[in-house]
């Protein structure tokens, strides 16, 4: 099969699966990243304004979310000093990603409202890591779409990888 027939059936699945099953959920209930257990259980990093945690469906292996302490919803809410930690953070995760995971570059991604597929009421950036060679935008797309779909990884998964970051993070 072509490469070309590969990235249009890959495409034309995401297109269908987008209208089928659409992204965009109600933002209402309890907010997840104001649950205290759910953040000890995933969270890798903290300082006195920004928490950087380790997502329970990881697109690719480093799949990280920094997030305020503070509940803001959307990135114009964003004081300064909240502003310049999460950059700060952002920073400190990737030098732990590319020592953990040997990662060369990465994605960040952050929405702003149901509209564009804002599913929790907390600003979170994603932080998606990626090795070199890793080029084919349509194989990311889809991924990005399937994850949505997966089952979480397991507590244990997760507290592998947060001490593996935590102590590349110390490093630093």
């Amino acid at each position: 099969m072509s490469k070309k027939l590969v990235c249009f059936i890959l495409l034309l699945a995401v297109v269908i699966g987008i209208t089928l099953f659409p992204l965009t959920k109600s933002m209402d209930g309890p907010c997840p990243f104001c649950d205290g257990h759910q953040l000890n259980l995933q969270k890798f990093y903290e300082d006195e304004l920004v928490i950087a945690l380790y997502t329970h469906k990881p697109v690719f292996p480093g799949h990280s979310l920094i997030i305020p302490k503070r509940h803001v919803e959307r990135f114009e809410m964003l004081s300064e000093d909240e502003m310049i930690h999460i950059g700060n953070t952002i920073k400190k995760v990737n030098q732990a990603a590319e020592t953990v995971f040997g990662t060369a570059s990465y994605l960040l991604l952050q929405k702003n409202g149901l509209e564009v597929g804002q599913t929790v009421p907390h600003l979170h950036f994603h932080y998606i890591p990626r090795h070199l060679g890793d080029d084919s935008t349509l194989k990311f797309m889809f991924k990005m779409y399937v994850a949505n779909f997966k089952n979480p990884i397991t507590p244990a998964e997760i507290k592998e990888i947060t001490d593996l970051m935590k102590a590349a993070m110390e490093q630093q």
